[in-house]
């Protein structure tokens, strides 16, 4: 076999034509890695936000979008107070009256909760990481990818702020992470300033964490037996089933958009080994005239083809891992591009098979000359 130092120097004979590659991959894998880290994100903030154990009564019809969902609030107080097999928790049952509506700043859309004490009883991964909780006349409490769901600036939500919505001046009261999950895009507020602002005079659902997730068909029953209610029960995780599975074909592009970047550093790989094949013939030949056999010359093309590949890889495996959070938004809210290590390292993988597939041919073209041939410069 030839030395590994024989393939970094010939990387180091063609400078120009090495350094395009080298950037031209280093790219492929920070956009395979901001692929599929869009994808991996979008999902994961979705299925992370269901919980088996909670179920949201919503109007007869059985919406699973709650913002078009109906429920008169006297049913809805109704069953929060005598809905079966609810949680307690200190003494309060963990029943959640919510009233979920769009609201516009301008063309931006956002999205607004009303609630009560009962909600974060319901919603535990709810964190109040700065200020507090709405407890006065129309207060907010923002997540923490509120803003980039309307296409704000961060600090047009921060603590202390007024945002004019619905033809009232809200106050900024408190900032919440819900680390994961759809949550995170919208703003809440209490229930009876929300139902004021936005003239309705019922509520979206309840939800109910329940004691233990074997015992929705007591609520579902509950729900549906009284027919005053006109209500029914559906599992939270159905209504982000119902999410993920409109979302899915987006999450599939993403991925199918990885999948050319890779293949365009295949190709890109392959015709800047090509190029070294075409460049080098005779010098391959008299390779081969002193003792070293196709074999060998074929791999020491694939080590200079992986060589440049992976080096390009790390580099973008480490401009990845600089960059922060990346909040994206899409209809129902907003999500953080997943830029974890099993992201970048299948960028890495990328970059590295881009280098292995793009230098097969070109190392199968120089095994397949014959040494006559390849002294002679013949192709």
């Amino acid at each position: 076999m030839l030395p590994l130092g024989y393939a970094l120097r010939n990387l180091a004979r063609r400078r120009v034509r090495t350094g395009l590659t080298f950037v031209g991959l280093g790219l492929i894998t920070v956009l395979v890695i901001l692929m599929a880290g869009f994808a991996r994100g979008l999902d994961r903030s979705v299925a992370a936000s269901a919980r088996d154990d909670v179920a949201v009564v919503v109007g007869a019809a059985g919406e699973t979008d709650l913002i078009r969902s109906f429920l008169a609030e006297g049913v809805a107080r109704d069953i929060a107070l005598s809905a079966p097999s609810v949680a307690e928790v200190d003494g309060r049952r963990a029943a959640s009256i919510e009233l979920h509506t769009a609201t516009r700043v301008g063309d931006r859309v956002g999205l607004l909760r009303g609630v009560t004490r009962e909600a974060y009883l319901v919603h535990a991964a709810v964190v109040v990481v700065e200020g507090v909780e709405p407890r006065g006349p129309y207060e907010l409490m923002a997540g923490r990818l509120a803003a980039a769901r309307m296409a704000m600036p961060d600090d047009a939500l921060a603590v202390g702020r007024t945002i004019r919505l619905e033809g009232h001046d809200w106050k900024v009261v408190g900032r919440f992470a819900a680390p994961g999950t759809v949550l995170e895009a919208e703003l809440w507020g209490r229930l009876e300033d929300v139902k004021a602002a936005s003239r309705r005079i019922d509520v979206s659902c309840v939800a109910l964490r329940m004691k233990d997730p074997a015992d929705f068909p007591r609520i579902h029953l509950f729900a549906t037996q009284n027919l005053r209610f006109e209500a029914t029960a559906v599992r939270q995780r159905e209504i982000f089933a119902a999410l993920r599975s409109a979302l899915e074909p987006v999450s599939v592009l993403a991925w199918v958009m990885a999948g050319l970047v890779l293949v365009a550093g295949v190709f890109g790989c392959a015709n800047t080994m090509f190029a070294a094949v075409l460049a080098r013939t005779r010098e391959m030949g008299a390779l081969r005239a002193i003792g070293y056999g196709p074999g060998a010359v074929a791999v020491s093309l694939l080590e200079e083809s992986v060589l440049l590949a992976g080096a390009a890889g790390l580099v973008g495996f480490a401009a990845a891992s600089a960059v922060g959070e990346i909040p994206l938004r899409f209809p129902l809210g907003a999500f953080f591009v997943d830029l974890g290590s099993g992201v970048r390292f299948l960028g890495l993988a990328a970059a590295l098979a881009a280098g292995l597939l793009g230098g097969i041919v070109p190392a199968l073209r120089a095994v397949r000359m014959s040494l006559p041939d390849a002294l002679g410069g013949k192709l």
